[in-house]
C-alpha cells in the first residue's frame, strides 16, 4: 500500500520532471552546436541534421512561407511554453505571483540582457520594442529651437515621425540625408554625415541596419566623428541585435534601442533601450 510519504515523494519527482526535461533539451542543443562549431558558413548551410533540429523547434505553419522575420520572428516552442506557463502562473494569484514572486527575477533578467549586450545593467531599461525605446530617448533629449538633428530619409517611419513632432513643437531643425543604396563603401556614409555637421548639430540619428534593403551603416566610424565635435549619437539597433555579432559598446553610441522579438526570438512585445554612461 502506498504511504503518504511515498506519494509525496513520487509527486515531487513528477513536478521536477519538466525542469529536468528542459535541462536535457538545452544540453542536447549545446552538444549539437559543439559538433558544428568551427565549420565554415558553406558547411553549416548544408548540415541537414543541425537545421532539421532547428526547424523542429518552431511551430510555424507549413501552409505559409514566412518571409518577414524582420517585423517579429516566430518564437521557438520552448519560449512559447515558458511564456504561457508564467502567464498562467500569474493568473493563479496575480498580486502575489506576479508582483511578489516573478518580479524578483526582473533584475536578474536585466543583468543577463546587459551581459549579452555588452553594457552595464544600470544603463539598460526593458521596454516593449525599438519604437518605444527610441521615442523615449528622442522626446527626453534636452533640445531647444534652432538645435540641429541629422537623420536620413531611410530611417524607420516611427522614428522620423517622432523627430518631426519635436520639430513642430519646439522648432528644432531636422537635417535630412538621402542615400543612394546599396553601398559597400563605409566612407560614403561617413562623408555624408560629416558633411552635414555644423556648430548647431546636437544629435545624429543612425539606423544600424536599414530595414528596407538590409544596408549596414558604419556606426562606429560615424559616431567617432560626431563625438569629436561634441555631438550625441542615437542608434536604432532594431535589426542588428542578436543578428550581427557585436557588443553595443563596440558602436561608440550614446543611446541605443532594439526589439527582442525580432532576431532574438523573444516573446512579442519585448525590447530594451540604454544610455551608455561612458
Amino acid at each position: 500500500m502506498s504511504s503518504r510519504r511515498s506519494f509525496i515523494s513520487q509527486l515531487g519527482g513528477a513536478l521536477a520532471l519538466p525542469a529536468f526535461l528542459e535541462q536535457a533539451h538545452a544540453e542536447g542543443f549545446q552538444q549539437l552546436t559543439n559538433q558544428v562549431a568551427g565549420l565554415s558558413p558553406q558547411q553549416m548551410a548544408t548540415n541537414e541534421d543541425y537545421w532539421a533540429w532547428i526547424k523542429n523547434e518552431y511551430t510555424v505553419s507549413p501552409n505559409l512561407l514566412n518571409l518577414n522575420n524582420g517585423g517579429v520572428c516566430p518564437q521557438p516552442k520552448a519560449v512559447q511554453d515558458a511564456h504561457i506557463r508564467f502567464y498562467q502562473y500569474c493568473n493563479e494569484a496575480p498580486s502575489y505571483y506576479m508582483w511578489r514572486i516573478l518580479d524578483q527575477g526582473r533584475e536578474a533578467l536585466r543583468g543577463k540582457l546587459a551581459e549579452l549586450a555588452g553594457c552595464d545593467a544600470e544603463e539598460l531599461a526593458i521596454n516593449r520594442n525599438s519604437t518605444e525605446g527610441l521615442n523615449t530617448i528622442i522626446f527626453g533629449l534636452n533640445l531647444k529651437a534652432g538645435d540641429e538633428v541629422i537623420l536620413t530619409k531611410q530611417d524607420y517611419p516611427n522614428m522620423i515621425n517622432a523627430w518631426k513632432q519635436r520639430e513642430k513643437r519646439e522648432g528644432i531643425k531636422l537635417v535630412w540625408l538621402d542615400f543612394e543604396l546599396p553601398r559597400e563603401n563605409d566612407e560614403y556614409f561617413v562623408e555624408r554625415f560629416v558633411g552635414a555637421f555644423t556648430s548647431k548639430t546636437k544629435v545624429v540619428h543612425i539606423t544600424h541596419l536599414i530595414n528596407w534593403i538590409g544596408q549596414i551603416q558604419p556606426v562606429r566610424k560615424i559616431a567617432d566623428e560626431a563625438h569629436k565635435r561634441g555631438i550625441e549619437v542615437i542608434v536604432d539597433g532594431a535589426h542588428t541585435f542578436a543578428h550581427l555579432d557585436y557588443k553595443i559598446s563596440d558602436l561608440g553610441c550614446d543611446y541605443f534601442a532594439t526589439s527582442l522579438h525580432k532576431w532574438l526570438c523573444a516573446p512579442f512585445g519585448s525590447g530594451f533601450s540604454l544610455y551608455q554612461k561612458g
